[in-house]
């Protein structure tokens, strides 16, 4: 099912206390795909606001993206967008033992150039304070990005998945 509107695909990492560090997204339209990552003074409620405004379509996360932006924003984004988790679609129509997106990636045969964060997480927040190793953070976070989105593609195509779908399954 090819989405025929404006989607918008979110990854955040945060820090154990739930503070929000980097948010990479990906605005999806027919034909072109558009990344970028706020971070640092970037992260504004208006910043993001201006990334979520685009969607047309879809808001779509993996796992707790969605509600952590919302509480990290004191946002109801359920209320005005049509967000979706993408485990749920994933999980209703793949028949896999692991739902992790590493091992999806595995599966569909999608390659990393930083795979290290798939391990441990801790590695993450400090990375992300090293100024040095800040850039395999980046690089990371954006092919959490880019994968959920060819993931996304490989496995609506294959499954048929419908717009009618994907609304009912619809963060509410």
């Amino acid at each position: 099912m090819p989405l025929t509107k404006t989607n918008v695909y979110l990854d955040a990492e945060w820090y154990m206390n739930q503070q929000v560090f980097l948010i990479g997204y990906a605005i999806v339209s027919p034909g072109a795909i558009k990344f970028g990552q706020l971070y640092g003074k970037q992260i504004t409620k208006a910043s993001f606001r201006k990334i979520i405004n685009q969607a047309t379509g879809f808001i779509f996360g993996y796992g707790p993206d969605v509600g952590m932006m919302e509480k990290f924003f004191s946002m109801d984004l359920r209320k005005k967008f049509h967000c979706v988790n993408l485990m749920k679609p994933f999980r209703d129509h793949l028949k896999v033992g692991s739902f992790k997106l590493a091992d999806l990636e595995l599966r569909f045969k999608l390659v990393r150039k930083v795979v290290k964060y798939k391990q441990s997480i801790m590695n993450i927040w400090r990375d992300w304070r090293d100024p040095i190793r800040r850039q395999a953070v980046l690089t990371y976070n954006k092919e959490d990005v880019l994968n959920l989105v060819k993931l996304t593609a490989i496995i609506f195509k294959k499954f048929k998945i419908t717009i009618a779908y994907l609304r009912s399954v619809r963060l509410s």
